[in-house]
């Protein structure tokens, strides 16, 4: 069964990004450029019935383009895992996370978690979380949103892509509408 979790791809920020990592003292092992992405949701295991019915949801979702400035940093101590992230986030980006978090919860997927911190991991397994963390202050332009599945290789974790989604606008016909449908 797959491990399952929706992000936003970060594209052509992904290189600049790792550049700007490898030019400070980063702790623990860097995640590659090709992992990484802005956590939306974490889905867990699920079969292909599921993730079927999570890729249908998905792509009932709206949202529109957003533009998320990456200008903080910080660390996840149960996970011993740096991040950068934004201080400040559009509410859109609030939305579409607890939607695709709640699709995941409707099909019993998901960690219960309730918070939402959108980040980027950039490091793991540190020993210990850095004295301090330099911010960059890099903007992602976010046109679309993808359900990934993890998979373990003899080289390390890869994450790769089942579908993606444009990020769009609630058409003025979809507005009249109710806004969930089952799942």
């Amino acid at each position: 069964m797959p491990r399952l979790f929706f992000a936003l791809p970060l594209h052509e920020l992904a290189p600049t990004l790792t550049e700007w990592r490898e030019q400070r003292p980063w702790p623990g092992l860097p995640v590659p450029a090709a992992n990484l992405h802005l956590t939306l949701a974490f889905l867990g295991d699920a079969d292909e019935v599921t993730l079927a019915r999570l890729m249908a949801a998905a792509e009932r979702q709206h949202c529109p383009p957003l533009s998320i400035r990456l200008d903080q940093t910080g660390w996840f101590n149960r996970a011993k895992a740096a991040w950068v992230g934004p201080r400040e986030w559009p509410n859109e980006l609030n939305v579409l996370a607890k939607a695709l978090r709640r699709h995941g919860e409707k099909l019993g997927l998901g960690n219960g978690e309730q918070g939402y911190r959108p980040h980027v991991t950039l490091s793991r397994k540190a020993s210990e979380a850095p004295a301090e963390l330099p911010a960059p202050d890099l903007v992602l332009q976010a046109d679309s949103f993808c359900l990934y599945q993890s998979v373990s290789t003899p080289v390390g974790v890869q994450y790769e892509p089942l579908a993606c989604w444009p990020l769009r606008a609630r058409s003025k016909a979809a507005e009249a509408a109710p806004s969930e449908q089952p799942v």
